[in-house]
């Protein structure tokens, strides 16, 4: 999962600094899915990663 989003975040640096932290962890208010299925390692984004598989990455939302 990681290495995919190196790809993606390459191509788009201000993308990657809004998902990830400065450790590179996934930030509290982003959530990522693969095949609509929460990832397991919001650190270190190590989830396996399927070349068919559909990656979401969504801004989380809270609030009553």
């Amino acid at each position: 999962m990681r290495t995919v989003l190196e790809q993606v975040f390459a191509q788009n640096e201000r993308l990657g600094t809004y998902v990830l932290d400065d450790q590179g962890g996934l930030r509290k208010h982003m959530s990522i899915l693969i095949n609509g299925n929460a990832i397991a390692d919001r650190a270190n984004q190590s989830d396996k990663v399927g070349a068919n598989d559909e990656i979401w990455i969504m801004q989380a939302l809270s609030g009553g």
